[in-house]
C-alpha cells in the first residue's frame, strides 16, 4: 500500500506545505512526474511525457505549470512535504516513546523505498542530489520533531540531554546512504531493530554514556 492517501478515495490529496490540500489533478501531475524522472530523466522529460505519465490532459497540465521546471519544483516539494507531514502523523499515533520511534523508523525505511525508486538515481542523478541538498535541513527538522517526545524520554533517562540535532542527522544521513549502497535484508533488521539498541546508539552519536549495554 501506498504511504500516501490513495487518489481513488479522495477528492483532495496530501497536504501542501502551507496545510491546504492538493488538488486531486496536481498530485496526479506530480506523481507521473516522478514516474517520468525514473523512466526518461529529467533533460529527456517534456511536459507531453508528464501528461502521459500522469493520466492527464495537457490543458490539465498547463492549467497548473507553465513549464517543465516548475513541474520539477513542484515535485521536489511535494517529497520533502509528504515526509515531514508522514513522518509526524507517524509519531503522533503512539504516545509510548519507544513506540513512537519504531514508528518514525519504520516509516522513513518505507518512505526511501516507495518514494526513491532505485532508477531514478541511475537515470537522473542530478536530480537526486540537488534534491537531498536542498531538502536535507527540512528532513532532519521533521525527524527532530517526530521523536520529541522519545528524546524527552531519554533526557529524563539519563538526566541529561542529548544532542537532538545530531541524532536526528545521524539517522537521516543512515536511511539516506541506502539509496547510494545498496541494502540487504540484514540492514533491514538492524534498522527495525534500533529502538531496542538506541539508548546505546544515542550515547555514541550525541556524546553521551548509556547506562545500558548493547543487546
Amino acid at each position: 500500500m501506498n504511504i500516501f492517501t490513495p487518489l481513488s478515495t479522495t477528492t483532495d490529496g496530501p497536504p501542501s506545505r502551507d496545510g491546504g490540500r492538493l488538488p486531486t489533478s496536481v498530485v496526479k501531475i506530480l506523481e507521473g512526474a516522478l514516474r517520468g524522472i525514473a523512466s526518461r530523466g529529467v533533460k529527456r522529460l517534456s511536459m507531453s511525457d508528464i501528461s502521459d505519465a500522469s493520466g492527464v490532459s495537457r490543458g490539465t497540465l498547463y492549467r497548473y505549470f507553465s513549464t517543465k521546471e516548475e513541474v520539477m519544483a513542484a515535485v521536489a516539494e511535494f517529497v520533502c512535504t509528504n515526509f515531514e507531514t508522514g513522518v509526524l502523523e507517524a509519531a503522533e499515533q503512539h504516545e509510548d516513546p519507544i513506540q513512537r520511534f519504531r514508528a518514525v523508523m519504520g516509516f522513513f525505511s518505507r518512505f526511501t523505498v516507495e518514494r526513491s525508486p532505485e532508477r531514478m538515481l541511475e537515470v537522473e542523478p542530478s536530480f537526486y542530489l540537488e534534491f537531498f541538498n536542498s531538502h536535507f535541513g527540512r528532513h532532519k527538522a521533521a525527524v527532530e520533531a517526530a521523536l520529541g517526545q522519545t528524546f524527552d524520554y531519554f533526557d529524563a533517562q539519563w538526566g541529561h540531554p542529548i544532542n537532538r540535532q545530531a541524532t536526528a542527522e545521524a539517522l537521516v544521513r543512515m536511511q539516506l546512504s541506502s539509496l547510494i549502497v545498496p541494502t540487504d535484508a540484514s540492514w533491514a533488521e538492524l534498522w527495525e531493530s534500533a529502538p531496542d539498541r538506541m539508548p546505546y546508539w544515542i550515547s555514541q552519536f550525541a556524546g553521551k554514556i548509556a547506562p545500558c549495554k548493547e543487546k
